[in-house]
């Protein structure tokens, strides 16, 4: 074993998660299957990543940014969930593992970044909070637009309608599903009570359609239905990252607090905003009054019709002065 400890960077997480991105939990889940001694750096700066996305395993000056990667070189370093399947179990763990890209993927791509009210709502202000400026200005458009690249590649064509392409995905991700679940049974992971590479990649793919909030996660519905997939996601998280659970009810409970102390502050003042706009007007009106008392303001009332008489004379005696000196001799 390397006596050397790996240090694994990924992004950080939310509602509950060690990280919001699948990939990610899928490494994760996988080292804390595997026992591996390696040091998590939760970060949002891909400026650091040698391809600019997580996850990014570092170890003897080297780095590993794919997940099949990853997991290649933590079996070589003799570590790794794998050890004891079977010739049949580690061709399964190659099928599904496609199944799940292949399926499940383009379905997670379309639902983070290509739909409109998720990206605008959830997406890309999580980014946008977690990258720092300036990248936070350009790089959530740019990973958009790489997922629908992908997406479009992948399931699109030339022959096929946005909608119709949309309908497919998320029927091949409902399928995906069905046969994860069929797979998994009654079971405690997917080959029995040791967890695999394939419950990572599982765990990985199914956490954030289960825990983040989308507002239109078309895949929720349907994995709820599938009692044990949801069973698994809970489980792990429970067993290998309570500290992320307690993370959220924290949270939740410094929100709830804020919410109850809001509302008791508009119970007990239910017209606050308007005493306070009156208490303004009245410490306005005093200053006001103040200043005029004592001389600091002064007011001038003059009578319109004695000024304007008082006018007009003036300006016949200025007439007369006038005509009187065109009479006199040259």
């Amino acid at each position: 074993m390397a006596s050397e400890k790996m240090k694994l960077e990924v992004w950080k997480g939310d509602w509950g998660l060690p990280s919001v991105d699948p990939h990610c939990l899928a490494v994760l889940a996988y080292c804390k299957y595997s026992g591996v001694p390696i040091e998590i750096v939760k970060t949002g700066n891909p400026w650091k990543s040698p391809t600019g996305n997580f996850p990014v395993l570092r170890h003897k000056g080297e780095a590993y940014c794919k997940v099949t990667d990853i997991f290649s070189y933590l079996r070589k370093e003799h570590w790794g969930s794998d050890f004891e399947l079977t010739t049949k179990q580690s061709a399964d763990v190659v099928a599904f593992s496609a199944l799940l890209e292949e399926k499940l993927l383009p379905a997670l791509l379309h639902l983070w970044w290509m739909d409109d009210k998720t990206f605008v709502d959830v997406t890309r202000p999580w980014y946008a909070r977690a990258i720092p400026f300036p990248l936070s200005l350009f790089l959530p458009g740019r990973t958009q637009r790489k997922a629908e690249l992908r997406v479009n590649l992948t399931k699109g064509g030339d022959y096929i309608s946005e909608t119709e392409t949309e309908t497919k995905i998320y029927k091949e991700a409902k399928e995906c599903l069905n046969l994860l679940s069929h797979k998994l049974g009654e079971k405690q992971y997917m080959f029995g009570r040791l967890p695999s590479s394939l419950d990572a990649l599982v765990f990985g793919y199914l956490a954030p359609l289960l825990k983040a909030p989308l507002p239109n996660n078309q895949l929720y519905n349907h994995l709820i239905q599938c009692d044990n997939l949801c069973r698994v996601v809970n489980d792990v998280l429970v067993t290998f990252f309570p500290a992320d659970l307690r993370e959220m009810e924290e949270k939740q409970k410094k929100e709830q607090q804020k919410a109850k102390t809001n509302s008791s502050d508009n119970s007990e003042f239910p017209n606050r905003r308007r005493n306070m706009i009156l208490a303004g007007l009245f410490a306005l009106s005093a200053m006001a009054a103040y200043a005029w008392s004592s001389g600091l303001i002064q007011i001038q009332i003059t009578d319109l019709d004695s000024a304007s008489s008082h006018n007009k004379s003036a300006n016949s005696r200025r007439g007369q002065v006038t005509v009187g000196g065109g009479d006199g001799p040259s």
